[in-house]
């Protein structure tokens, strides 16, 4: 039995080693179907290595204890894999309904901090500044913007169904006639108004309006007083 157990010795390492090479180096989750079939072949290659030293010691050959193992080691593997891809998918939502949480809490605490500043400086409008949405003179919003433009356009759904809506576009320039203004005025006009859209708020009821300022809309005294240099105004039309 001891010298069985030499000869097929290198049969046992072999399978060791390519056991260990399948192993998942990363304990990282990952989506898709892949995890199944990795713990499928993961499975056989344990079976079919356990199959193989168990042949070797009964001196039946790498061939049917192998055969054996791996089938067995396959469904093994394959009822592995689908507990782990369950583990794994139910990880990813956690995370991403971390994410979720984290956006809800950042636009409650910008609007708390939008209409507490609204009571004071301008009660009956509803003016944002620009780099709320974009960075610099973009004209396109930015990802975490995207949030906010929506939960300022359910807020407005509920409290005005029926109303419609003016978005509003500020840009202050020397010149009035300014081409490169007009430009931001109308893109980023049209850009909350589709994410609006998106938002649920009917298209017959939104309209879009440039206005190029010579100076900033409104001065908040509590900062900067370019803030408001470039501005958002949502402008109910029916109440």
């Amino acid at each position: 039995m001891a010298c069985s157990f030499k000869i097929h010795l290198p049969a046992a390492c072999v399978a060791f080693a390519m056991l260990t090479s399948c192993t998942p180096a990363s304990p990282a989750p990952y989506p898709g179907p892949d995890k199944q079939a990795a713990g499928t072949i993961y499975g056989a290659m344990l079976g079919a290595g356990a199959g193989a030293v168990y042949g070797a010691q009964v001196s039946a050959g790498a061939g049917p204890g192998a055969a054996v193992g791996a089938g067995f080691g396959a469904i093994y593997g394959m009822a592995a894999g689908i507990g782990i891809d369950a583990l794994e998918e139910d990880q990813l939502r956690r995370d991403e309904e971390l994410v979720e949480a984290r956006e809800r809490s950042w636009v409650q605490s910008i609007l708390a901090e939008h209409y507490e500043r609204r009571l004071e400086l301008h009660p009956n409008r509803d003016i944002f500044p620009a780099d709320l949405f974009f960075v610099g003179d973009e004209v396109r919003l930015r990802p975490d913007a995207k949030v906010l433009v929506q939960e300022i356009a359910r807020l407005q759904k509920r409290r005005l169904p029926w109303s419609r809506l003016v978005i509003a576009s500020y840009v202050t320039a020397r010149d009035e006639d300014s081409d490169y203004a007009a430009f931001l005025n109308r893109n980023r006009a049209d850009e909350i108004a589709t994410e609006f859209v998106r938002a649920g708020i009917e298209p017959r009821r939104i309209k879009t309006r440039s206005m190029t300022i010579p100076e900033p809309i409104l001065i908040d005294p509590h900062d900067s007083p370019q803030r408001y240099r470039q501005a958002i105004e949502i402008i109910p039309v029916d109440y």
